[in-house]
């Protein structure tokens, strides 16, 4: 197993990072001026937020376990 975490861009709306089995994705969800990036964790929605890069920062800490 990696020591880093392993991104995967599935479409230009949907990522993956997966670290020691955890996987976490990410999906752009259109709504207007409410339009962002939320993380799931399997089926769980663990947050949304409105930036790219915010949210791998709470993809990576859920598949790290440091959330």
């Amino acid at each position: 197993m990696s020591i880093k975490p392993i991104w995967t861009k599935e479409s230009p709306h949907r990522y993956a990072v997966e670290h020691s089995g955890r996987r976490v994705e990410l999906q752009y969800e259109e709504a207007g001026f409410q339009s962002g990036w939320a993380v799931y964790a399997g089926e769980t929605l663990i947050r949304r937020c409105a930036e790219l890069m915010q949210a791998r920062g709470v993809a990576v800490a859920v598949a790290t376990g440091a959330a």
